[in-house]
Order: C-alpha cells, then structure tokens, then sequence
C-alpha cells in the first residue's frame, strides 16, 4: 500500500480555508497527522492489516482531519487557558483509540 496522503482540497474544505496563503504550512500537518496517529495506535499504515499494520480507515482519516484543524488552532506552544490545551483533542483520541492495542505498562 502507498504511504496514505490527506487530499489539501479535502484539508481546506475541512478547515474552511479558501485561500492558498497556508497551503505549505497544512501540508505540513497532514504529514504531521498521519504521524501521530501511527504513534498513538501502535501500528503503521498498510493493506495487509498484520500485527503491524493496520488499514488507513474513514474514521482515521477524520481524527487526522481533526488533528491537523487542533495544529492549525493552536500553532503556538502554549494557550491562554491551559485546561484546554491537550496534546491530542479528547475528540481525535475517541477516533483513534478503539485501532489501539491494549497494553500494561
């Protein structure tokens, strides 16, 4: 399977951007994303759904979609209300959790 891409069109309908002035910078984000959600998961994106692998799904995508709107909000380290800054959207997490593995640490 080809590494999954996030469409910029799809991005910008998403964000509601009707401009060209960011494209760079949510390109960035996509990749980002993709990223994040593989960590957060466990596993890397591919077709044969081993182990390892687990398939680039619809909702995986939106909670990509999501996170790259969470960077594009919030570009600076910090947010002027602390409680609600979190490192991943409780609402992205609830799109990416039930892919994840449970684990004991």
């Amino acid at each position: 399977m080809a590494k999954p891409e996030i469409d910029l069109d799809v991005i910008k309908q998403h964000l509601r951007i009707d401009h060209d002035l960011d494209d760079d910078l949510l390109e960035e984000y996509a990749e980002t994303a993709l990223e994040v959600a593989q960590q957060h998961i466990g596993k890397v994106f591919g077709s044969d759904n081993t182990s390892e692998t687990i398939k680039f799904t619809k909702s995986i995508k939106v909670g990509c979609l999501m996170y790259i709107g969470h960077l594009y909000a919030n570009r600076e380290m910090t947010s002027e209300s602390m409680a609600i800054m979190r490192v991943i959207p409780m609402s992205v997490e609830s799109l990416w959790n039930p892919y994840r593995e449970p684990a004991i640490y």
